[in-house]
C-alpha cells in the first residue's frame, strides 16, 4: 500500500473512533417509565372511548385519544388476584396456578413485569386497593415498595376494612412517583367500583341511582393526580397502560356482580396503552388479552420478554386470534368450573351443559350453537384440553377466617382448595338462584345485619346440607349473634377443609370450650400450617392458660406468615407486655400502629405501659383516644379511671367508672369497676 493510502486508511479510522467516541459521550435518553393502572370491576362499555359518552372518564378518554384503544380485549378470569397474577406475569391461571381470591398464592418463581424490570434498574412501587391483593397471596415479589396497607380490624365484618378509597392509593402512588430519581414502574389499582357500590360525594349525588358509574367516575378522577406526578416526573419518557381485572355483569345472563359466569359482560375490559413511542389516536380492532399486557409494555422498553410466554405484543406482529377464560369460583361452592376457548369469533364454554358462541353475530352470547356446529365445538374443546395439558398444580392455600370473613364482605366466598373437577356437580347456570340468595345474604351479614341473613343462609343449607360454604356463612352469622354453640355444631363435619375447622374452633372458644377449640386448631394447623389466623388463635389460646413462651411462638408465626396483622402485632405485643419484656411490647403496639394508626386494642396496650412506668397523664391521652374510636371499649374505660386516679384526678377516675357500671349486663370488668369505686372510697 502506498504512503498516501495508507493515509487514508489511518483518517477514516480516526474519523470513526471519533464518531464512536461522541456517540458514547454523548448523554443516551433514559428508559421509559412505566404506569400501570388497574382499575377494578370495569366494563368496557361503561368508559367513553368505548362508546358511553362523555362525563364518566374524562382521564381515561383523554388517554385514548392520546395513544391507542384495543376495542375487543378479554381478561382471562373475572376475579381480582388471578387476573392480575396473568396481568403481571404474562401467563394463563393454568400455568400460574391462581384460580381464585384468597384460596391461592402466586408461585415463587415465574418472572413477572416487577421482577424484570427490577433487575434492570427500574425502582418498583405497587399501590392496592383492596385486601385481595395483600402481600400474602404472592403478588408483591419484585415491588420494592408494595402498600397494601389496608387497615384490618378484629375478623372483618365491614367492606371498608377490606378496601381502601381510590384517593388514598392515588395519594400514596404520586408521593413516591415524584420521589424516584429515574426511571420507575408503578402498578396503581383502584378497587371502588367493586361492589357494593358506594361512591363518595360529590359522585354519590351526580350519579344518583347510578352508584356502579358513580364508583367509575371517582376512580377515574382520581386517577388524574398520578398522572400527573408520573409526567411531571418522566416527561415524555412515560408509558401509560390503563385496564381492568375484569367487569361486572350487571344482569346480563342473570349475573348482578362476577366471578360466577364466563360471558363477556364480566370478561370484556378496556386495554388503553399511551406514551412514549406509542401512536396517537388509534384504535386497534383486537381481539388481545391480559397475556399480551406483559409482552407489550416490555416491547415498549426494549426488554425481551421470557421464552414461551402465550402473549404477544399489541403493537408489533400478527393480531391474536385464541383467548382462554376460567372461572373455578363456582367449585368453592360445589358446583361445576367453567372454561372456554376462543379462536376467532368462535366461543366454547365448557359446562355440564356446555355452550358455543358466534360473537361475529352475537356478541351478547344469547344463541348457543352447540348442537348447530358439533365440529367447531370439538376443535375448541380439543384446544381447550391440549392449553390445560400443561397445567401447573395449585399453589398453596392461604385462606384462613380473617380472609374469609373480609372476603365475604366484598361479596366473595372461599373454601377448600378442590383437587380435580367432580362428576356430576350442578351447572352454574342452574345453580344461579342459590347463588344469588348467597349474594343476599352475604351483603346483609357485611351491613351488620346477620339477623337477616340467618333465616336465608338456614333456607340454602336444609336446600344443599352438604354445601360448606352455605353452612361457614351461616356459622359465621350465628357466631357474631353470640350463638357460638350452634355455630360451632354446623361446621362439626367439615373433613379437609382447614378453615371450616379453625371457624368452628372460633365458636368454641366463644362457647367456653377451650379444650374443644384447641383440638380444632390442631386440627386446622395439620391441614394447612400457612394460616396466620391460627396460629394468632393458638397463641390467645396458649396465653390464656398461661403459656406464654410457645404463644409467643405462634404470634411470632402469625406475623411471620401475614405482616399486615395488627392483630397478630397486637397479641404478641400483650404476650411481650405480661412477660415483663416492656420495650419489645412497645415495638410491637408500634408495629400494629404503623398499620392501623387508631387501633384501640394497641393505643390501649401502649396506655398500660404508660401507667406502669408512671405516665399517668399520657396514658390517660391514650385511653381517650381509645374510647373515642370505640366509646363501648369497657377495660380501655377501666384503665382510664386508673390513670385519672394516678394522676391524682379521683373524681375524673369515678365518672368512667360509673360510666362503666351504666352499660348494661354484667361483666368482670364492671365487678373490678366497682372494687375500684370502694377503693376510691366512694
Amino acid at each position: 500500500m502506498s504512503r498516501r493510502g495508507l493515509a487514508i486508511v489511518i483518517a477514516v479510522a480516526a474519523v470513526g473512533a471519533l464518531a464512536a467516541w461522541w456517540f458514547l459521550a454523548r448523554p443516551q435518553p433514559a428508559p421509559p417509565s412505566i404506569v400501570l393502572l388497574t382499575i377494578d370491576t370495569l366494563r368496557a362499555d361503561r368508559v367513553g372511548a368505548y362508546g358511553a359518552g362523555s362525563g364518566r372518564t374524562p382521564t381515561l378518554d383523554a388517554l385514548a385519544a392520546e395513544g391507542v384503544v384495543v376495542e375487543d380485549a378479554w381478561a382471562s378470569v373475572p376475579l381480582t388476584l388471578p387476573s392480575h397474577a396473568t396481568i403481571l406475569s404474562g401467563l394463563e391461571p393454568p400455568h400460574h396456578g391462581v384460580h381464585d381470591n384468597g384460596t391461592y398464592v402466586f408461585p415463587p418463581e415465574p418472572p413477572t413485569l416487577a421482577t424484570l424490570l427490577a433487575a434492570r434498574g427500574y425502582a418498583t412501587g405497587a399501590f392496592v386497593g383492596a385486601y385481595v391483593l395483600d402481600r400474602r397471596f404472592g403478588l408483591a415479589r419484585g415491588f420494592a415498595h408494595y402498600d397494601d396497607a389496608i387497615e384490618r380490624r378484629a375478623g372483618g365484618g365491614s367492606v371498608l376494612e377490606s378496601e381502601r378509597r381510590a384517593e388514598v392509593v392515588a395519594s400514596a402512588a404520586e408521593s413516591w412517583i415524584r420521589a424516584q430519581p429515574g426511571p420507575f414502574l408503578a402498578w396503581v389499582h383502584l378497587y371502588d367500583p367493586h361492589a357494593p357500590y358506594d361512591p363518595p360525594s360529590p359522585y354519590r349525588e351526580r350519579f344518583a341511582g347510578r352508584p356502579y358509574e358513580g364508583e367509575i367516575a371517582y376512580a377515574d378522577a382520581s386517577l388524574a393526580r398520578v398522572l400527573a406526578a408520573a409526567r411531571e416526573r418522566a416527561g415524555d419518557r412515560l408509558i401509560v397502560l390503563v385496564t381492568a381485572d375484569h367487569g361486572e355483569g350487571l344482569g346480563d345472563h342473570g349475573e348482578r356482580t362476577h366471578g360466577f359466569f364466563i360471558y363477556g359482560a364480566t370478561l370484556r375490559v378496556p386495554l388503553i396503552l399511551s406514551g412514549a413511542g406509542v401512536p396517537r389516536g388509534e384504535r386497534r380492532a383486537g381481539p388481545a388479552r391480559s397475556v399480551d399486557i406483559l409482552p407489550t409494555l416490555l416491547a415498549r422498553v426494549g426488554v425481551a420478554a421470557p421464552p414461551g410466554l402465550p402473549g404477544a405484543d399489541l403493537l408489533q406482529g400478527p393480531r391474536p386470534r385464541e383467548a382462554y377464560a376460567e372461572t373455578l369460583y363456582p367449585q368453592t361452592l360445589g358446583w361445576a368450573p367453567l372454561r372456554a376457548f376462543r379462536s376467532g369469533s368462535l366461543r366454547l364454554i365448557e359446562a355440564p351443559r356446555p355452550e358455543l358462541f358466534d360473537l361475529s353475530d352475537d356478541p351478547g352470547e344469547t344463541r348457543n350453537r352447540i348442537a348447530e356446529r358439533p365440529q367447531d365445538a370439538e376443535r375448541l374443546r380439543a384446544s381447550l384440553a391440549a392449553l390445560r395439558a400443561s397445567e401447573r398444580q395449585a399453589s398453596a392455600a392461604a385462606t384462613d377466617s380473617e380472609s374469609a370473613e373480609r372476603l365475604r364482605a366484598l361479596g366473595y366466598v372461599t373454601g377448600a382448595m378442590p383437587t380435580h373437577d367432580a362428576p356430576g356437580a350442578m351447572d352454574p347456570k342452574d345453580a344461579l338462584p342459590l347463588w344469588q340468595r348467597l349474594e343476599e345474604a352475604n351483603w346483609a351479614a357485611a351491613r351488620g345485619d346477620d339477623a337477616g341473613a340467618v333465616p336465608v343462609l338456614r333456607a340454602l343449607v336444609a336446600e344443599q346440607p352438604a354445601n360448606v360454604a352455605f353452612r361457614r356463612a351461616l356459622s359465621a352469622s350465628l357466631r357474631r349473634l353470640g350463638r357460638a354453640r350452634e355455630a360451632a355444631e354446623l361446621l362439626g363435619s367439615t373433613d379437609g377443609d382447614a378453615t371450616a375447622w379453625h371457624e368452628r374452633a372460633l365458636a368454641q372458644t366463644e362457647a367456653g370450650e377451650i379444650d374443644e377449640a384447641i383440638r380444632s386448631e390442631d386440627r386446622a394447623r395439620a391441614l394447612n400450617p400457612l394460616l396466620p389466623e391460627v396460629h394468632n388463635h393458638i397463641g390467645v389460646l396458649q396465653a390464656q392458660k398461661g403459656r406464654l413462651g410457645e404463644a409467643l411462638r405462634s404470634f411470632d408465626e402469625a406475623v411471620r406468615l401475614d405482616p399486615n396483622n395488627v392483630r397478630a402485632h397486637t397479641n404478641r405485643a400483650n404476650a411481650l407486655r405480661a412477660a415483663g419484656r416492656a420495650a419489645e411490647a412497645v415495638e410491637g403496639y408500634t408495629a400494629a400502629l404503623r398499620l392501623a394508626p387508631e387501633d384501640a386494642d394497641a393505643l390501649n396496650g401502649l396506655g398500660v405501659l404508660a401507667v406502669q412506668r408512671g405516665a399517668a397523664d399520657e396514658a390517660a391521652q391514650l385511653f381517650r383516644r381509645v374510647l373515642a374510636r370505640e366509646p363501648a371499649y369497657a377495660e380501655a374505660r377501666l384503665n382510664l379511671a386508673v390513670a385519672e386516679a394516678r394522676a391524682g384526678r379521683p373524681d375524673a377516675a369515678r365518672a368512667e367508672l360509673q360510666q362503666i357500671l351504666r352499660a348494661p349486663g354484667e361483666s368482670a370488668v364492671k365487678e373490678r369497676a366497682r372494687q375500684f369505686l370502694r377503693d376510691l372510697g366512694y
